[in-house]
């Protein structure tokens, strides 16, 4: 197995706010695209919910 160095690890701890933050707009984009697209509210909501438990699973 090949061990990681500490400079790895550091970049690591640098860079996982600034990607979970980029996940997060894209996910909120993808939201909203679906909140505001032709159709019933209700099919909005139940398919959001759908998709935010399928992510957290």
């Amino acid at each position: 197995m090949v061990e990681i160095s500490k400079q790895d690890w550091k970049l690591y701890r640098e860079r996982v706010p600034q990607w979970q933050e980029h996940y997060m707009e894209q996910l909120t984009k993808e939201y909203i695209d679906l909140l505001s697209s032709p159709g019933n509210a209700s099919d909005h909501f139940w398919e959001l919910e759908k998709r935010i438990k399928q992510g957290s699973d």
